[in-house]
Formats: C-alpha cells, structure tokens, sequence
C-alpha cells in the first residue's frame, strides 16, 4: 500500500499533528516544520501567549469545559489561516466538540502519533505536576491505568487522523522522517 500523499495537497494544506499528551507532538513538530521550512505552531503555546497565563492556570480559571472553549475559537481561526504551517495539537483537542471534523475539513495531512501506554506513561511520569490532567497521580501504576483508560476514550478520535505514525523507540528525527516520507 502506497500511502504517500500527492504533492499538491503536501504544498497545499496544514500539516496537522496530533495524539495523547506525550507523544512527540511539539518535538516532531518543531523539527518537521525547520525541515520543511514553515512556520511552527503548538496550540497550547499559542493559548499560552493569547492570554497570558499557563495551560494548568487556564485549566484552574475556566475549568475544562471553559479552557475547551478558548481551544475551539484559537484551533478554528489557525486552521483557516491561509499560511500552511505545521500545527501540533492539545492531547485532547480532537475529542471536544467538533474539532476532529474541523482539522479533517481543513486538511487531508493529519498524523495521528501514537506510542506505547508504557512509553507514555515512562514520558509523564517525571513532568506530571506541570500537567492538569494528571497532576494528581502519584504512582506510575496510577498514571498507566489514567492513560490507558483515557486513551481507550480518546483513541476514535485520534484514529480519524488521516496517517498514524506508530512509535516504538524512534527518535524525534526518525519521525519526522517517516512523516516527511507520507508527504512524497
């Protein structure tokens, strides 16, 4: 199965990386976007500098559903932006309202990144307290079982992706190597 992408639509659209919180995402996406010469945009930075304040204070000001609503509104105007930049996204950007129908709308050049529970959970482990989301857990039997769950909830989402990219140990360079090899 040849699943690279025609060069038109390559030159064309967004380059839309997504998956769980963890995964590569920022990484992969500052790299690919130098490779390739556009401009890099990671969504909670980009929230992050619209108000002024941390993701886990905004989390703590408008509460999930509220910080949910200010990702809405940043995600739909990056996407009708007509400047093609590579775009990484919240872990659970894909899973609110209709934000997976709004990316897969927009661009057909959607990466879904996705590694083991295990490697993710070895990832958080040491940064959760800078993560609203799993700042309460305190053992790593607890962070597994989150993510495990939580993946399970989010994984029909992220699987609308357009193109998975499946990690076992690559580095942030392989990766982009394997997206740059989808986009012909």
């Amino acid at each position: 199965m040849n699943d690279r992408i025609n060069k038109d639509l390559a030159d064309n659209h967004h380059i839309v990386l997504l998956g769980y919180m963890g995964c590569g995402k920022s990484t992969a996406g500052r790299l690919l976007a130098q490779q390739l010469q556009l401009p890099f945009v990671d969504l909670d930075e980009y929230l992050t500098n619209k108000y002024g304040d941390s993701i886990p204070n905004l989390f703590l000001k408008n509460g999930e559903i509220g910080f949910r609503k200010l990702e809405k509104i940043a995600l739909d105007k990056l996407l009708v932006n007509q400047k093609k930049s590579v775009l990484s996204l919240g872990g659970g950007t894909p899973c609110y309202a209709d934000n997976m129908q709004s990316v897969s709308q927009a661009t057909p050049l959607t990466f879904y990144l996705s590694p083991s529970v295990k490697m993710l959970c070895n990832r958080l482990f040491p940064e959760r307290s800078k993560r609203p989301m799993i700042s309460h857990l305190n053992t790593k039997k607890d962070l597994l079982e989150f993510i495990s769950k939580h993946i399970f909830e989010r994984k029909q989402f992220y699987e609308q992706a357009n193109h998975p990219i499946y990690i076992r140990d690559e580095s942030p360079a392989n990766l982009v190597s394997q997206i740059i090899q989808k986009l012909g």
